[in-house]
């Protein structure tokens, strides 16, 4: 008897996580074959021309909520997107959370704007100059402030993405976006950060 309940148990198991990684993949593919289109109406938008001539404000709310409202977050509901702007120079400026059961209990991006210059990055090493970007990213990633499952800083255009697995004292990053000029294969990646990718948990499949 106890050898059946076992087996049972095990069969159930893998048949969840199968449901989960096939909606996981569904979900993944339908947001892969949309993000590129919907992201260039931000690209090719009339502000990002504009860029140097954009006030803080202005790079916030024509790129920085746009950008994050076609990865399917809601910029406008601040109980999900949460400002902290002009709270201490540690706090992210945004933290997107997750409504589940009525309760804001998942933390998925923290979100900093920082006006750093291109060349804080480098590409081939998947390094971020924090210093250089007027930030230090084990201050900001700091488990007693951070609690998200990644960190996006972002200038407007780029938007760099730091896993909650960022080693101290390193200055790679997981992921980095650039809104001016991103191929296919970009927009694929950043559909691994869309809401509804990131915000499917195995919970899910069964709720009713």
């Amino acid at each position: 008897m106890v050898t059946f309940s076992v087996i049972l148990f095990l069969i159930v198991l893998l048949v969840s996580w199968f449901i989960f990684w096939f909606f996981k993949r569904l979900i993944y593919k339908l947001n892969r074959r949309v993000l590129a289109r919907n992201m260039a109406l931000v690209k090719n938008g009339p502000w990002l021309c504009k860029y140097d001539e954009l006030t803080e404000s202005q790079i916030r709310e024509k790129l920085i909520f746009p950008f994050f409202m076609v990865l399917g977050y809601n910029t406008y509901d601040m109980r999900e997107f949460q400002s902290y702007i002009n709270r201490a120079a540690f706090y992210p400026d945004y933290v997107v959370k997750k409504w589940d059961s009525s309760k804001l209990c998942k933390r998925a991006l923290s979100i900093k704007y920082l006006p750093f210059k291109d060349d804080v990055i480098n590409l081939e090493k998947k390094s971020f100059d924090d210093e250089a970007a007027g930030c230090n990213l084990d201050e900001l990633m700091d488990k007693l402030y951070f609690n998200s499952d990644y960190y996006v800083i972002t200038n407007g255009y780029l938007y760099v993405f730091f896993s909650k697995k960022h080693k101290k004292c390193s200055k790679n990053f997981e992921f980095c976006f650039n809104l001016k000029n991103y191929s296919k294969k970009d927009a694929a990646l950043l559909a691994y950060y869309t809401k509804q990718y990131l915000f499917l948990e195995i919970t899910d499949v069964y709720r009713g």
